[in-house]
């Protein structure tokens, strides 16, 4: 995975903008992770991170500019725009020393100006290079944003997953992908669902084909992505199963070794499986805000049995 430097200059949140070096805005961005070259500029290499962005600040541009008459800035400068550099970028609306656009544009590196401080550059960028080399994996199911819960429903072929989500549309809740989900972990701990490229916000419907849910419902029934916070799958309802009756048996659901909350409903004739979708993800929300029914009901009947001097087999 990787991206190049004139792709940064295409997100307005970063604020950046060419000041030496645009011959090498093709060079590739290969990790998210940046750089500030302070011990770099004195002259000590040996960790230095050359895949790197490097990053100069207020204090890295003031030390260029009080050395730079000095011979060996002229070396450490070259040492650090070379090989697999990126570019660098000079932040807080800094004009980047003469000695640094020189080197630029020997080495064919870009250098690029900044408003932003440097904290809130390093945080910015670092969202969009996360999002940029987050791990990706693709799921067969159906994507909704349902009272502000990104719900993944997960079950085989023609277990009614398309049908449950246009119920849901109906209702006004919001379909994000069908079919085929794109998920991406972000900062190791959050889970971004979005439609794939090809056809997004259609639906396949048996018996009627594709659909487009944008055009049918309009704009506001459809999201571009969606944190997932739980997963529901749907199954054929089987006589035999022991199904959760009480919900105190959580389970989980892993994708990307990201955990989620995750509820199997059993589905046949008769049952609104839409409703059942809809309290399940209104129960996952309640249970954010600290209210949890079962252990709740659970903690009630124990407390009304220890006073009636009731004990547990």
């Amino acid at each position: 995975m990787s991206t190049t430097v004139e792709n940064l200059l295409d997100d307005p949140s970063l604020g950046l903008s060419v000041a030496a070096g645009s011959a090498g805005l093709w060079r590739r961005v290969l990790t998210p992770e940046l750089n500030r070259p302070c011990l770099e500029l004195t002259g000590y290499f040996d960790a230095f991170r050359a895949e790197r962005i490097q990053v100069f600040g207020k204090g890295e541009v003031t030390y260029i500019q009080a050395h730079e008459q000095d011979a060996p800035m002229t070396g450490h400068l070259a040492r650090i725009l070379a090989g697999d550099v990126p570019c660098a970028i000079v932040t807080n609306g800094l004009a980047p020393p003469r000695l640094l656009e020189a080197q630029a544009e020997v080495a064919g590196i870009p250098v690029l100006s900044c408003l932003h401080s440097t904290t809130k550059l390093y945080k910015r960028l670092w969202e969009h290079l996360d999002a940029e080399f987050a791990p990706e994996t693709s799921v067969h199911g159906v994507l909704m944003d349902i009272h502000d819960i990104g719900v993944l429903l997960l079950g085989d072929s023609a277990v009614g997953k398309s049908e449950c989500a246009l119920e849901l549309i109906r209702r006004g809740f919001h379909l994000i992908a069908d079919d085929m989900v794109t998920i991406k972990c972000l900062a190791d701990s959050q889970l971004l669902g979005r439609a794939t490229d090809l056809l997004p916000y259609h639906m396949e419907a048996r018996g009627i084909g594709i659909i487009d849910i944008c055009r049918l419902f309009g704009a506001a029934a459809v999201r571009p992505d969606k944190r997932i916070t739980l997963a529901i799958t749907l199954v054929d309802w089987d006589q035999t199963a022991n199904y959760d009756r009480t919900g105190l048996d959580e389970k989980r659901l892993e994708i990307l070794d990201v955990a989620i909350h995750h509820v199997t409903i059993p589905v046949r004739p008769g049952r609104n499986v839409g409703t059942l979708v809809e309290v399940a993800a209104l129960n996952h929300k309640l249970k954010h805000l600290g209210i949890h029914t079962a252990r709740l009901m659970e903690e009630e009947l124990l407390e009304r049995m220890g006073r009636s001097g009731c004990t547990l087999p």
